[in-house]
């Protein structure tokens, strides 16, 4: 990911967190991923629908 500073930084249940959204044939997907600027690595959480993406994932 060129730039992981693209996604938008959650609070709450999902603080520290990143959660990306696009779109496939109009349908509308979301990940979740940490950035550790250290390792210069990022960890993909969580990838589905829009549809119940949220209370589906929830931080661990």
């Amino acid at each position: 990911m060129a730039k992981p500073e693209t996604g938008r930084m959650k609070t709450g249940d999902l603080a520290g967190i990143r959660v990306h959204k696009f779109k496939v044939k109009s349908q509308l997907y979301l990940f979740s991923y940490v950035v550790d600027a250290d390792d210069e690595q990022i960890t993909l959480l969580y990838f589905g629908t829009h549809e119940n993406f949220y209370r589906d994932h929830k931080k661990p």
